[in-house]
């Protein structure tokens, strides 16, 4: 039996938010792409070379730019389990935790979401809470160290880190994932990089918020102080949705020897606010120059050749805004080094139902990449015989 999604589990009501109602339908489907059973999905090639996969059908989803309606969900949650800062290690990375790993009796059938205060400690960015995912091998008396996940929403009216719940369907994805792995999953981390929904700091350092400092410095600083997790690069993953996405491959081009991998969902060519000169004057304070530097191609070009980075880049084929920028920065990303997957989903929209499966074949292609599944387990969604 699959596991559960435990959303609202240790966790306490505070701030009105709304859920979305996700049919059966969609919420199978993101769990058939989470544990790897989706028929009719092709493999993935690496080098730089896409695949057009099989189509993820016309279900309906909610758009980015929509509020999600229905129920509240549970607000801020209560501390990070003891055994987390009691066994906290100092492991570099564990390319082979899958082998080692036995599930000790006390392992849960599912892992906790809760929702916590990462500060701001020193790009002084006012975020709002975090959702943080605790995998099942997280939660023993004695975990092991886990890879960590960086995970960020889009920005839209209303976008927080909620939405990786609410719409993307986050524990029950990754509850999934950790049902067929004795557990074991990364711990993932929604920081949030706006302030506000209708704020785009566009994860740089600038007058609309120290987004870039607090996202690579405060949130790794608070999760090597928190959770047992590995340290090194090759263990670390940033991601995201849209101008999550954006972030995603910004940081992860520009500081590899933080993140090693990387998992753009329909992000953009680079970080904008609308047009070139709105973005330089707002979110640059008129600096043109600051302005290229930031730019996911010029982050490539100052760092050089790279070794070891793994990137995924996903994109919707019917997506006219943002899925033109796939082929673009995924072709920089293979000419600088980087080894790169792409894959596009035919008959899909810039939507939460895109990016829910998204994410979820993000994650099936990480984790053999960060020692939670065999090497050859690296091909992915094999049809269905």
């Amino acid at each position: 039996m699959l596991a559960r999604s435990v959303v609202g589990r240790h966790m306490r009501p505070e701030r009105p938010r709304t859920r979305v109602i996700v049919t059966a339908s969609i919420a199978m489907f993101v769990v058939g792409l989470a544990i790897g059973a989706a028929g009719g999905w092709t493999v993935e090639h690496h080098g730089g070379a896409r695949h057009v996969l099989a189509s993820i059908g016309r279900a309906a989803g909610i758009a980015e730019p929509a509020t999600p309606t229905a129920a509240p969900i549970a607000g801020a949650g209560t501390s990070i389990p003891a055994t987390q800062h009691a066994t906290r290690t100092s492991v570099a990375a564990n390319p082979a935790l899958y082998a080692s790993w036995a599930p000790p009796a006390d392992v849960p059938s599912t892992g906790v979401l809760l929702e916590e205060q990462i500060p701001g400690t020193v790009s002084h960015f006012a975020a709002r809470p975090a959702l943080v995912y605790l995998p099942p091998a997280a939660l023993v008396a004695h975990p092991p160290a886990l890879p960590v996940v960086v995970l960020l929403s889009g920005q839209s009216r209303d976008a927080s880190p909620d939405d990786l719940e609410l719409q993307g369907h986050l524990s029950t994805m990754m509850d999934a994932i950790a049902s067929t792995n004795r557990g074991l999953a990364p711990i993932v981390v929604v920081p949030d990089q706006l302030e506000t929904g209708t704020n785009n700091p566009m994860c740089v350092d600038g007058p609309l918020g120290n987004s870039r400092t607090y996202l690579t410095r405060d949130v790794p600083n608070w999760i090597r102080a928190h959770l047992a997790v590995q340290t090194a690069a090759s263990a670390w993953t940033i991601g995201g949705f849209s101008q999550g996405g954006t972030c995603a491959i910004q940081l992860g081009a520009g500081l590899p020897n933080l993140f090693g991998n990387i998992i753009d969902v329909s992000g953009e060519l680079g970080p904008t606010l609308g047009t070139v000169d709105t973005t330089v004057q707002k979110g640059f304070r008129g600096d043109f120059s600051a302005y290229e530097a930031a730019q996911p191609g010029a982050e490539m070009a100052a760092h050089g050749r790279y070794s070891g980075e793994q990137t995924y880049f996903t994109a919707a084929q019917l997506d006219t805004v943002y899925g033109p920028a796939m082929p673009v920065v995924s072709a920089m990303a293979a000419k600088a080094g980087m080894s790169v997957t792409t894959m596009e989903i035919p008959h899909a929209r810039h939507d939460w139902a895109m990016a829910s499966g998204a994410i979820a074949s993000g994650l099936r292609w990480l984790m053999p990449r960060i020692g939670l599944q065999p090497p050859e387990r690296a091909r992915l969604f094999r049809r269905l015989q």
